[in-house]
């Protein structure tokens, strides 16, 4: 195999790094490492006088079109993510204006159901391996933006959690100004947490909640407080009229499932290379290159979770309501449709995909209640002042509910006493004094949040016009 330092050009270094990573016995290991070299090499390029100047790269001497890449989750069909990159954008335009900032997408799919987010360029890698196409993209960015929320975890992916924690330090590394927009943490592999330590002091870091900061801060990171960035999202009017009615008419309930135990996915390019040549698909299958991973366990438990949500439609409807599931990513249709076997009369199904991003966060946003293992449904029901009880697949919904001030409405996901916790927690919303304590705490708490997003746009703004007032600096030079 061709070594990718000695290759002739950059499109050969960039194809042999990619067959590398593909055949590699620990793909998500490679990643990582190559992210490592480019950050490094970046850090070792000759500079200007000015500190951090890369003397190769262009830079933008127009203080009136300030470039924004936005790194994160968009276009996989993700309702949370897909909000946290609206509100973002909304938030450069204001605070911008009139200046028209030029933002780029760096995008993980072709949902773009929504016209802001339709309406966005989206980066055209130009090399094919993706710490390569990165490295490129960065330097092309007045400032680099990280917006997706689950960042500092291997939850999902070790490699995307690289793109996003590399891509912010390989920006910092060229002097671009970059960020993590209102992240939030979680378990690391050894791997991952390798790679947060070696680059702790690359770019600034905003964490979502206390409990994300202190758990960054013993691996070196200083981070300020901030909020999540979906809490400025107003819901359009409901989908259907009588979403709150009763005590007659019905109240809906929304229930959104998702798979919490077929996490995190792998690269293994021998495995698709098999699949596509018999022509075959898996269920497994997440892109070109990755699986989740399922064994008998993990299916055990997703049968276990996917009853104990039964258990709670069921009640509900005993109490009164009408349940509807509510897939927040297109990839929960799969577990909305194996819930819906399992409850023992019709139940409406709304997910991403036959539904926009609107109609299904307005499904949630309008509801009488809600349970969900999704934390952004959790943080439009809090916004919106619709009661929520989180089962949760990690620490994320009970960090929001705990900072909320409503710790006892969550429960694990695996918790055998969850479907029983759920219930008894929407029950007790008959005693208007708890459901007039529980919308206070809401309130109070996004208002809060809102207050800190704002905060956080004034430090974009006084990043972006420290780089402008540099870039004035070398163009009068």
């Amino acid at each position: 195999m061709m070594d990718w330092d000695l290759a002739d050009s950059p499109l050969q270094r960039s194809l042999a790094a990619l067959n590398r990573y593909a055949d590699a016995p620990a793909p998500d290991e490679v990643f990582l490492d190559d992210m490592r070299r480019r950050i490094d090499a970046a850090r070792r390029a000759p500079v200007r006088s000015d500190p951090g100047e890369n003397r190769n790269a262009p830079r933008n001497t127009s203080r009136d079109t300030p470039r924004v890449l936005l790194l994160g989750y968009s276009g996989a069909g993700n309702t949370g993510a897909d909000l946290r990159t609206i509100e973002t954008i909304a938030q450069l335009r204001r605070l911008l204006a009139p200046r028209e900032p030029r933002i780029t997408l760096f995008a993980l799919g072709d949902c773009f159901d929504h016209p802001l987010l339709a309406g966005t360029p989206r980066l055209m890698p130009a090399l094919p391996y993706l710490p390569d196409a990165l490295d490129a993209a960065v330097r092309d960015a007045d400032l680099v933006l990280n917006v997706e929320g689950s960042t500092y975890t291997s939850k999902f992916s070790d490699s995307l959690a690289g793109v996003l924690i590399g891509g912010i330090a390989l920006a910092h590394a060229h002097g671009r100004a970059a960020i993590a927009y209102g992240v939030d943490s979680g378990t690391m592999s050894a791997a991952l947490t390798r790679f947060v330590e070696r680059h702790a002091q690359a770019g600034e870091v905003i964490c979502r909640n206390d409990a994300a900061r202190a758990q960054l801060a013993s691996l070196g990171v200083s981070a300020q407080a901030g909020a999540d960035t979906a809490w400025t999202y107003r819901a359009r009017s409901a989908v259907r009229d009588g979403a709150h009615d009763g005590p007659h008419g019905p109240r809906r309930a929304v229930l959104c499932p998702n798979n919490p135990f077929w996490w995190p996915v792998h690269a293994d390019a021998a495995r698709a290379r098999d699949l596509d040549a018999r022509g075959e698909v898996s269920p497994l299958r997440y892109g070109p290159l990755h699986f989740h991973c399922w064994d008998a366990s993990r299916a055990e438990a997703y049968h276990a979770y996917l009853d104990r949500f039964a258990r709670i439609a069921v009640g509900l409807r005993e109490q009164g309501y009408m349940p509807v599931l509510v897939g927040m990513e297109q990839l929960d249709r799969g577990a909305c449709a194996d819930l819906a076997a399992r409850v023992p009369f019709p139940i409406e199904i709304v997910a991403r995909g036959p539904q926009t991003l609107d109609e299904v966060a307005a499904t949630v946003a309008h509801a009488a209640c809600a349970v969900t293992t999704r934390y952004h449904a959790a943080v439009l029901a809090i916004s919106h002042g619709v009661p929520v009880f989180g089962l949760s697949m990690d620490a994320r919904i009970e960090r929001l509910l705990s900072e909320a001030g409503c710790a006892r409405w969550s429960a694990a996901c695996d918790d055998v006493g969850g479907a029983q916790a759920a219930l008894a927690a929407i029950a007790s919303l008959r005693d208007e004094g708890v459901r007039g304590a529980l919308l206070g705490a809401y309130g109070d708490y996004a208002r809060l949040q809102r207050a800190r997003f704002d905060g956080m746009g004034e430090r974009v703004r006084a990043v972006l016009e420290g780089a402008a007032r540099l870039d004035q600096t070398w163009a009068d030079r």
